[in-house]
């Protein structure tokens, strides 16, 4: 018995767009919450941050368009079912821009945290090629509407997803490969590096599986199943670099061992946030270096019972060193005051007298990163 034609086509259309929606929602939060967040970050990244809204917009938009079209008005219209329209075609086209403005962010991402042109360069030739794919794929559907024909054009459909998926693989390989060779053996900071590594790897991989599942089931399966992963993989996309970039406000967070703050290293984690700028990952106010002053005095301790018991012998006496440690770990304007006189006015005096005192004051330097 043959299958209707809205079963083949717009049934997998619906049900991938219900997860694209999903997606959109959640991409209206991540937004929301990166420009109340990160306002101080630079006027292009805002910029990069609306412009994928804008585009998620779009698309879920015409993917409304298309099936309200198809399953509203022209409903039982069998002709019109079975092939596709200018408004469908728009889907490959923006989802192979959405993918290929994420990916080439990312790979300026690779640019920055490993200053490699060979890898960065193969990242974007991988990029652009889905990037073409897609665009081509769009250009195919209006010229070749038909659904049943859409396998005549399938080498721009594995030009385009595979570029995307291998793409996604380099990126992610890259990113975990850097991160743990640069590991620091401090415990702390190898916990926030393993979270990030986490977050790529989970980010990466799920766009990638996507593509991956929608090009197999494309290939193989005569019908449209492969648009329920195709029609939420734009929305993927755009939550894989919103998930990286609000990612940035977690990492000043408190483990067993303590808080991770300035502690970390500032040469590990790299962000977007300008050209061979690094990231340090906490939001708390810088702690105030603390100050250690050493004072070191000296006496002499006659033996007094010898003394007293033997008044015909002489007086023998020793000199015994005290050292005292003052930690403050507060910087006051006085202690900056008294930590510069003693600098400028440590002394020892009269080393060898048994009647001497000596004093002196030592100011370190402050101390921490």
């Amino acid at each position: 018995m043959a299958r209707y034609p809205a079963e083949i086509a717009q049934g997998p259309m619906f049900i991938g767009y219900s997860f694209n929606i999903v997606l959109y929602g959640i991409m209206i939060t991540q937004v929301y919450l990166y420009f109340n967040t990160f306002k101080q970050d630079r006027l292009w990244m805002k910029m990069l941050v609306a412009g994928l809204l804008l585009a998620d917009t779009v698309n879920a938009i015409f993917d409304a368009v298309y099936l309200y079209d198809s399953l509203v008005i022209h409903f039982d219209d069998i002709a019109y079912l079975g092939n596709a329209t200018w408004v469908f075609a728009t889907d490959p086209a923006m989802t192979a821009l959405i993918a290929g403005t994420v990916q080439l962010f990312f790979a300026w991402r690779v640019k920055i945290l490993t200053t490699n042109w060979w890898i960065v360069s193969i990242v974007v030739l991988a990029s652009l090629t889905g990037l073409v794919g897609g665009l081509v794929t769009a250009y195919e559907v209006g010229v070749t509407p038909h659904f049943v024909d859409f396998r005549n054009f399938k080498w721009s459909v594995i030009m385009w997803l595979a570029g995307e998926c291998f793409a996604d693989l380099g990126i992610t390989s890259v990113l975990v490969w850097h991160l743990r060779k640069h590991k620091t053996g401090f415990q702390a900071s190898d916990e926030l590096i393993d979270r990030i590594i986490r977050l790529t790897v989970q980010t990466g991989l799920i766009t990638a599986f996507c593509a991956t599942l929608d090009l197999i089931f494309f290939l193989t399966d005569p019908t449209g199943t492969h648009l329920i992963f195709n029609f939420p993989l734009a929305k993927l996309y755009t939550n894989s670099v919103m998930s990286s970039l609000n990612s940035r406000g977690a990492w000043n967070y408190s483990t067993p061992h303590g808080k991770l703050g300035n502690s970390l290293p500032t040469t590990i984690i790299t962000t977007g946030d300008g050209n061979g700028e690094t990231f340090r990952p906490n939001t708390a106010p810088p702690i105030s270096p603390s100050r250690v002053y050493v004072h070191v005095e000296s006496h002499e301790l006659r033996d007094f019972d010898v003394e007293a018991n033997h008044p015909n012998r002489s007086k023998r006496g020793k000199q015994i060193s005290k050292p005292t440690l003052f930690v403050n770990t507060e910087n006051t304007a006085s202690e900056k005051e008294s930590c510069e006189e003693s600098e400028g006015n440590s002394s020892v005096t009269q080393i060898g007298s048994p009647t001497s005192a000596i004093k002196h004051d030592v100011c370190t330097a402050p101390m921490g990163l």
